[in-house]
């Protein structure tokens, strides 16, 4: 069971297991034709993303515009595809990389700018889980990817981000417990299939009205991340949980 794969198809079809996890699922498939146009007339905007890759390399999104034209974002830059054709041939380009694809979700943003999150669960030996740090990640002006060194984006707090965007009216505690008691319950789901995994980063969000939502599970998460926030303190604990970490695999 050690030696399962890691890659994110895996991890979601190992997710989706889960009825209870099913709902903050947005829905993935491998990349396809087929289920390039199923998802883009089902959603009309979708992200396509290499299922090996981490850091936000090789995320572009497709959004379509009206009935003939379609927008690529790939980074900041921006084409358009008029011709049914031209579109199709760039697909199956893509579809030969080991690419899924994924229903993109309406993000909460900061500024105009879309945030997600990254919420760390952690366990000791014979430990449950527990969820040890949070904080939000903010795209740079005109990305859609919020990692941080692709795009110039910037690290937040959480509560930072909920008070500065369309979440602001809701109850931070209850959103704060949502999203504890989704990791913990994605962690509970992974951890039978990669029993050596004691530190996970969860990459999370928040749409604008307040669903949680699952958007990857990474092994091998930075922690250096949280040294950006002015509290110090969920580094430490995390450091703490990570000391005692066995062997190193990458994600």
């Amino acid at each position: 069971m050690n030696k399962l794969n890691t890659s994110k198809w895996t991890k979601y079809k190992l997710l989706r297991k889960s009825s209870k996890l099913s709902v903050n699922l947005p829905e993935t498939a491998w990349l396809r034709e087929s289920s390039f146009w199923r998802m883009i007339k089902k959603y009309g905007e979708i992200i396509i993303k290499p299922t090996g890759s981490y850091g936000g390399n090789g995320v572009i999104r497709i959004k379509k515009m009206d009935s003939s034209t379609y927008e690529v974002q790939d980074g900041a830059a921006k084409k358009s595809f008029t011709q049914y054709s031209q579109l199709n041939a760039y697909i199956k380009k893509k579809a030969l990389n080991n690419n899924i694809i994924q229903r993109r979700i309406p993000l909460a943003t900061v500024n105009d700018r879309p945030f997600d999150l990254r919420v760390m669960v952690q366990r000791r030996l014979d430990s449950p889980w527990e969820v040890t740090g949070k904080l939000a990640k903010v795209a740079g002006k005109g990305f859609i990817v919020t990692n941080i060194r692709l795009s110039s984006g910037k690290v937040v707090s959480l509560d930072y981000a909920l008070k500065n965007s369309e979440l602001k009216k809701m109850r931070a505690a209850d959103l704060h417990s949502q999203l504890d008691k989704v990791a913990l319950k994605a962690a509970q789901q992974l951890s039978p299939y990669y029993s050596w995994v004691r530190t996970m980063g969860i990459d999370m969000a928040l749409d604008k009205e307040g669903n949680v939502w699952i958007i990857e599970v990474n092994f091998a998460p930075m922690l250096e991340l949280f040294l950006k926030l002015k509290d110090k303190s969920m580094f430490q604990k995390m450091k703490s949980f990570h000391k005692s970490k066995p062997i190193n695999r990458v994600n």
